[in-house]
């Protein structure tokens, strides 16, 4: 492949000839990465009421270390090496490739690390039922003690997307996703047409025995495992622009301004995760199948973000290779094309889970009480995810500008709103589940506003004049 040609492509070619091109392997993959969450949602729904709503506590951390992985660091890195290939600095662009690396090792240690030492202390601190802080715990030290296989497998679907490749990264999701399923299979039985839960999963005879809940995270921990070799392969034998010679291994020219980028963007992040959090504990008040039914609500609205992803990683690459080339004018007008792209998809989503919420709760309980707690949440708040896919939309494609700012101080505005108004809400004794997703509706409006008035009328309108 001729690399000068390549990137040409992104910065001469028409919206609709590379958008598409590049969009919808991202979007395939963004679909099989909803899918695989679906599915271990599953599979721990047919564990039982108390996993459920022990996961939905652990479940914003995996996000989180998909959102900083993918998203944030992930996101830096595909926009990095899109402006090095847009401006023809091959060498930068392998600085980041190694840079990514490294980050992808640092960042799983500190998430772990802060993990082990305040998990505990968090249940305890919210008084949490003993059997979902149980469900909640076996859950999370699998999960984070192999953090380190979802960050370095986002990390370098990233550097792949940033080069304009968005194919390799959708075969590697399928290789998770089939994965996950099939190393599940262990912990079924099929009978007469039936699928049936075993209590464990056991091998060699007794001398290893996992529970549901333990086989339902190491699935998924070794889809990821498998992913990670194949992108390994394609890496070391596939055709790419990398050479990667071994000279060159311990350079990591432009790591403090991907560090940069990256910390600035996980702001937004773990702003987002903390939210979730927050609405997940003060919804516990109300009980546990209220916890149940919000936890698999507020999933959908989780798994949103990678089809936002899926549609604002190819606008990285796009963006980012005309910001490489000075072609601001252009990569505006690209982003807008792609956002408003988007906000219909997300948006026709959350009108139709709103319409029909039982669609989509059905998928993983019986409960009729966990049902009419899902369905309020849906009733109410997912009218309005367009706005927030416009908010996180715009976040994506600031990572390609170096324009984090503005997104990230409109997660901070929708946080504080949130926090402070349901507190009042609380004070005043008009706390109820109905008025608190009211609140996380309008936080949702107000983000998805402000940050698209403060980039449009801000730093996107000083780069044309300059």
């Amino acid at each position: 492949m001729n690399k000068v040609n390549f990137s040409n492509n992104l910065i001469e070619l028409p919206f609709s000839k590379i958008f598409f091109k590049l969009a919808i392997p991202n979007l395939y993959s963004t679909l099989i990465a909803a899918i695989t969450i679906i599915f271990d949602l599953w599979y721990v729904g047919q564990i039982g009421v108390s996993e459920l709503a022990g996961v939905a506590y652990i479940f914003p951390i995996y996000m989180l270390t998909s959102m900083l992985s993918n998203g944030a660091f992930g996101g830096a890195i595909s926009g990095a090496v899109a402006r090095a290939f847009g401006s023809k600095n091959i060498f930068q662009a392998e600085c980041v490739f190694r840079s990514a690396i490294l980050i992808a090792f640092c960042g799983s240690f500190i998430m772990m690390t802060f993990y082990f030492l305040l998990s505990e202390m968090f249940f305890k601190f919210f008084k949490v039922d003993e059997e979902v802080t149980f469900a909640a715990l076996v859950y999370g030290n699998i999960l984070l003690s192999g953090i380190i296989l979802i960050w370095l497998f986002n990390v370098m679907i990233s550097i792949s997307r940033g080069t304009g490749n968005t194919i390799v990264p959708a075969f590697g999701w399928s290789i998770v996703l089939l994965s996950h399923i099939l190393i599940a299979t262990f912990n079924f039985q099929f009978d007469s047409g039936k699928t049936i839960l075993l209590d464990n999963v056991i091998f060699f005879n007794g001398l290893w025995i996992f529970s549901s809940l333990e086989w339902s995270i190491i699935s998924l921990m070794c889809g990821y495992f498998f992913g990670i070799i194949f992108m390994i392969i394609y890496y070391a034998l596939g055709k790419h622009l990398f050479t990667l010679t071994l000279k060159d291994t311990f350079k990591f020219t432009g790591i403090i301004s991907l560090i940069k980028s990256g910390s600035l963007a996980s702001c937004q992040s773990l702003m987002t995760i903390a939210l979730a959090l927050y609405c997940t504990a003060i919804v516990s008040f109300f009980g546990t199948d209220w916890i149940a039914g919000f936890g698999i609500a507020i999933r959908l609205e989780l798994l949103l973000i990678p089809i936002i992803f899926g549609i604002g990683g190819a606008l990285i690459a796009i963006v980012g290779a005309n910001v490489g080339a000075k072609k601001i004018e252009r990569a505006i007008n690209m982003t807008w094309k792609g956002t408003f792209f988007s906000i219909f998809i997300v948006g026709s989503i959350g009108i139709l889970f709103s319409l029909y919420p039982n669609t989509w709760s059905s998928l993983f309980t019986e409960k009729l009480e966990i049902f009419e707690a899902s369905k309020l949440y849906l009733n109410i708040v997912a009218p309005f995810y367009a706005f927030f896919a416009l908010g996180l939309g715009l976040y994506f494609t600031s990572q390609a500008f170096n324009t984090l700012i503005w997104p990230v101080i409109g997660t901070l505005i929708r946080l504080i709103f949130v926090v402070l108004t349901s507190l009042m809400l609380f004070h005043l004794n008009l706390a109820s589940p109905s008025n608190i997703f009211i609140i996380m509706s309008a936080g949702m409006i107000i983000y998805g506003i402000f940050i698209s008035c403060s980039l449009h009328f801000g730093p996107w309108k000083k780069m044309i004049n300059y």
